[in-house]
């Protein structure tokens, strides 16, 4: 399978750069705010391939991101790929609630398109293209499997209810389920260990091992699906964001037929200050 496929599926299930406002995301004013401006690199089997920038804020009650990655083809296996992703929603002790959810993705001359609002039920609306083809094999998305998901970008932060330092159980130990708008998926966290992690991110992180469970919407015959619902090489190393409560990926690891595709911080600064309250 063409890794280039891979990386546009999972910088569209990663998380358009631009300006962003709290406000949108319906938060109220708070006493301060932390940016958080990191860059990832994309490689396979030890080759660079691509990159991903992320521009996030958030506040004791709210957050916004942005997101944008590109891949660039060095060989048969890797395609030119362009995704840029925003999302802004609560946080609410430790949930996280979305709000909004936007994706423009383009890999060689094929675009997709998603704008999702968000409720704390669930999907208000959505709007994604192309639709899904009908197919025979494909497992029916009906309404109930739209409630209480979260975005792909929600989706990888994890928020806690309390002050200081977290515990690798609290953080890893759970299903997170999400809707891209066109799936309904599960991803199954479990604590594996600490590690160490020095370069771009530098402190310890919590290794959780990752399953990918399809729910609706695939088509189960299709290769790319079974191999990832099969799938045991999957893992996040989720780290903090210094001055706030969420925790976000550091690393992830996905192992593809062509080898191990990571995607790793090689910068990772939060800065805080005071918010100014109108």
């Amino acid at each position: 399978m063409n890794a280039g496929h891979w990386v546009a599926a999972i910088l569209c299930r990663l998380g358009t750069a631009g300006a962003l406002l709290l406000a949108a995301a319906g938060a109220a004013p708070a006493a301060s705010e932390t940016a958080l401006a990191a860059q990832y690199t994309i490689a396979i089997s030890g080759i660079t391939i691509g990159r991903v920038d992320v521009e996030t804020r958030f506040t004791d009650t709210a957050y916004a991101a942005a997101i944008s990655g590109s891949t660039w083809g060095i060989s048969r296996f890797v395609s030119d790929a362009q995704a840029q992703m925003a999302g802004a929603g609560r946080i609410s002790g430790g949930r996280i609630v979305p709000g909004s959810y936007n994706l423009d993705t383009s890999e060689s001359g094929f675009d997709t398109r998603v704008r999702m609002a968000l409720r704390s039920s669930g999907v208000a609306n959505v709007d994604a293209w192309p639709a899904l083809m009908e197919a025979a094999d494909r497992v029916p998305l009906t309404p109930k499997h739209k409630n209480g998901v979260l975005d792909p970008i929600g989706a990888f932060m994890v928020a806690l209810d309390h002050d200081g330092p977290a515990s690798g159980p609290e953080v890893c130990n759970r299903t997170v389920k999400v809707f891209d708008g066109w799936q309904r998926f599960d991803i199954r966290l479990t604590y594996t260990g600490t590690k160490a992690m020095t370069g771009g991110y530098s402190g310890d992180v919590f290794v959780c091992a990752a399953r990918y469970v399809p729910i609706a919407g695939h088509r189960p015959s299709r290769e790319s699906v079974e191999y990832m619902a099969n799938n045991k090489r999957l893992e996040v190393w989720m780290a903090p964001v210094a001055g706030t409560r969420v925790m976000i990926p550091a690393r992830i690891l996905i192992g593809t037929q062509v080898g191990d595709l990571i995607i790793s911080a090689r910068a990772f600064t939060s800065t805080s200050q005071q918010a100014r309250v109108e």
